[in-house]
């Protein structure tokens, strides 16, 4: 290169880097998150099995069953009302 172009190099650069940036940028919009009341509210608990005589071991297994359903339940449910507050309730 010539010293008569070392000082234009910069601004030809300047100049066409611009030139490839969009005219406006790119218009992003935000849409409201509804989601259906179905997914508040939790299912009924299953019934008791139709036996009549269940062991230890059976009563504690359905009550850990019935504890981790509720669990799964109750924090689905707590992580959907945070993403989808009540009409009075907006964050």
């Amino acid at each position: 290169m010539t010293r008569a172009t070392l000082p234009a190099l910069p601004l030809c650069c300047a100049m066409l880097s611009t030139a490839c940036a969009p005219a406006a940028p790119p218009e992003i919009r935000l849409l409201p998150l509804r989601l259906p009341g179905a997914l508040l509210v939790c299912a009924e608990a299953p019934g008791l099995p139709a036996t009549d005589h269940l062991t230890q071991g059976q009563v504690a297994e359905l009550l850990l069953a019935y504890d981790a359903a509720h669990a799964d339940c109750a924090g689905r449910l707590a992580a959907v009302r945070r993403l989808n507050p009540a009409d009075g309730d907006e964050q």
